[in-house]
C-alpha cells in the first residue's frame, strides 16, 4: 500500500520548512510530504498526483484553491479571508503539532509501530564512462517519473557534483556526515536521513559531500552497507545514485543495482569510451551489471 501524499503549499519559504520538519519527526504516520512555494509548482504536481491531505495558505486565493482536488483541504488561516464550503480552516500561528493533530483527524490517517517495507527498494544507477553528459539531470527525471510509485531518494556520488548549482538552497548535513553517523554504528538511521533530507520537485536528496577527497576516502564495504540499511529500514521505494569515476568499488556497486542507466554520444570518441568500459566490466568478471544496464543515447547538442 503506497503512502498517501501530504502536500504543503505555503508561500512563507521558513515557515514552510519548520512545519516539514516538524510533521516529519511523527515517524509511524504513513504519508509522504511534499512542500510547495506557488500555485505553478502545485498545479504541476497535482496534474500527475493524487493529493489526499493539501494544507495550504489563506495568501492562495480561494478560486485557485479549489482548482486543486485533494480528499481533504485544509487551510492555513488568520481569519482574514474566507474558506470555500468543502474546505476546513487551521489557525495559522499555533504549534506545528497541533496543526498535524488538527489535519490527521479530519482524514484519519493510520499510524503504524514501523515503516519498514515488506520487500527492499529498488536501487537504480547512473552512471557514464563520458563526462558532461547530462547525468544529473536525466536522474532526476528518473526520479520524478517515479514518484508515481512512491518515495523517490536522489543521492550524488560524484566527487565534483556541482551540488550548489544543481541542487539549490542546501543548508544542514550532507552526506558526509551521514557517513560519519554511520561508521559510528548509530541506529534509527531513517530518522537521521529524514531530518536531512531536501526536495526537489517531490524527489527528496541527501546534499552531497562538498570536498572531493572526503568522498574519495570512503570505502567500498561502507558505500555497500549503507546502501543496503537504507534499503531495508527506510521508506523509499526507490534509490538512485548518480556515481563518478572515483567511487571506491564502482563495479561492485553497479553490481548491486537493480537497474543501471548509462548515458552515451554516438561520436567516435564516446563510443570508443563505452566500448573500453564494456570490455573493462567482462575483463574484471562484472558481465552480470551489462545485463541490467539500460543504454540511452544523448544527443550531442544536449550533452554540455
Amino acid at each position: 500500500m503506497l503512502r498517501r501524499n501530504f502536500v504543503i503549499c505555503e508561500g512563507e519559504k521558513e515557515y514552510a520548512k519548520k512545519l516539514v520538519s516538524i510533521f516529519r519527526e511523527q515517524k509511524q504516520l504513513r504519508c509522504q510530504l511534499y512542500s510547495f512555494q506557488n500555485m505553478e509548482q502545485l498545479r504541476n504536481f497535482a496534474n500527475e498526483h493524487k493529493i489526499h491531505i493539501l494544507l495550504i495558505s489563506e495568501e492562495f486565493p480561494k478560486e485557485m484553491r479549489q482548482q486543486i482536488k485533494s480528499d481533504v483541504c485544509c487551510v492555513l488561516t488568520t481569519g482574514k479571508e474566507e474558506l470555500a464550503e468543502e474546505e476546513k480552516g487551521v489557525y495559522k500561528y499555533q504549534s506545528g503539532d497541533r496543526i498535524l493533530e488538527f489535519v490527521l483527524s479530519l482524514l484519519e490517517v493510520p499510524k503504524e509501530k514501523s515503516r519498514k517495507k515488506e520487500l527492499p527498494s529498488t536501487l537504480i544507477g547512473v552512471y557514464s564512462p563520458i563526462h558532461r553528459i547530462g547525468s544529473t539531470r536525466f536522474a532526476f527525471e528518473i526520479g520524478r517519473k517515479l514518484l508515481k510509485k512512491g518515495p523517490v531518494l536522489y543521492m550524488n556520488l560524484e566527487t565534483y557534483s556541482g551540488g550548489d548549482y544543481c541542487m539549490p538552497d542546501q543548508v544542514g548535513n550532507n552526506l558526509g556526515d551521514l557517513l560519519y553517523y554511520f561508521r559510528l554504528g548509530q541506529k534509527n538511521i531513517e530518522k537521521y536521513i529524514s531530518a536531512m533530507t531536501q526536495q526537489i520537485d517531490g524527489v527528496e536528496y541527501i546534499p552531497p559531500i562538498s570536498v572531493s577527497r572526503e568522498l574519495l576516502e570512503v570505502k567500498k564495504e561502507e558505500w555497500l552497507q549503507l546502501f543496503q540499511v537504507i534499503q531495508e529500514e527506510c521508506m523509499y521505494q526507490t534509490v538512485i545514485l548518480d556515481l563518478g569515476d572515483y567511487v571506491q568499488g564502482l563495479y561492485e556497486v553497479l553490481q548491486s543495482c537493480n537497474t543501471v542507466y548509462t548515458l552515451y554520444r554516438e561520436d567516435p570518441v564516446s563510443m570508443a569510451k563505452l566500448a573500453q568500459y564494456t570490455h573493462n566490466l567482462r575483463m574484471l568478471g562484472f558481465e552480470d551489471v551489462l545485463e541490467h544496464t539500460v543504454q540511452r543515447v544523448v544527443p550531442i547538442k544536449e550533452g554540455v
